[in-house]
């Protein structure tokens, strides 16, 4: 006994509402139902040939990876990585090689291995606590430099700093280790040459002094704005030339 009751529901091809006699019913019409028909069909022969193509990629990678030994070209395709990759990791002995001719053979187990290997830690450093600070005044009274050249040595050797009420505080553990490097002591230094002295005694121009001065780091002060040089440094380094 056939039911008289009928269905709303919604068409799965064109999305006409439409009355239909049963709940399963998908289609408003037997027009819908082939053509949706079709469209299934055309689908399966699209996803088949899909596979069927994606078959035929895979098969060479699958010869590759049977293979005892690879071409770059091979080893580049198989692991997904770049050429210059590869030759870096030969220079870094991380894969081994042989020269068939002109071509490079490598190893496909090497390969193999490089994920078997651990990757190493590396140690975490522990921040060493900086107990001591100079302000910018101590240091420019004590080591006679200007400010601009006192920022561009911090900046240079990437000297600690931090800011205390607002103004800049420098490691002293790190100023005075660079001027130690950087600088003889002027504490026992009694005579001094100014530039123009220099000048006349060994008749040099200015630009031979300040040469000197920078070349064999000589000890130098400044009094206001003249620059006096240790006088017996100056006279060896000059003795030394002649």
């Amino acid at each position: 006994m056939s039911s008289n009751i009928l269905v709303k529901r919604v068409c799965k091809l064109c999305k006409v509402l439409f009355d239909a006699k049963t709940t399963v019913t998908l289609y408003c019409s037997d027009s819908c139902r082939k053509k949706a028909y079709k469209l299934k069909k055309k689908e399966e022969k699209i996803t088949s040939s899909n596979l069927e193509t994606q078959s035929e990629l895979i098969k060479p990678i699958e010869q590759i990876f049977n293979k005892p030994y690879l071409s770059i070209e091979e080893a580049s395709q198989l692991f997904g990585i770049s050429r210059r990759t590869i030759y870096r990791m030969i220079d870094k002995n991380e894969i081994t090689f042989a020269k068939a001719g002109s071509r490079t053979i490598l190893k496909h187990e090497d390969f193999l291995n490089l994920f078997e290997k651990p990757k190493p830690i590396k140690p975490i450093r522990e921040k060493r606590l900086i107990p001591e600070f100079y302000s910018i005044k101590e240091i420019e009274d004590k080591y006679l430099l200007k400010y601009r050249r006192l920022y561009e040595i911090i900046k240079k050797q990437n000297i600690p700093t931090t800011l205390h009420l607002g103004k800049l505080q420098v490691s002293k553990f790190h100023i005075d280790k660079y001027f130690k490097n950087n600088r003889t002591d002027n504490t026992d230094i009694k005579v001094w040459y100014s530039v123009e002295e220099i000048i006349q005694i060994y008749n040099l121009n200015r630009d031979q002094v300040y040469g000197r001065i920078s070349e064999y780091k000589l000890p130098k002060q400044r009094i206001g704005k003249y620059i006096k040089v240790s006088k017996i440094h100056f006279d060896k380094i000059m003795k030394v030339e002649i």
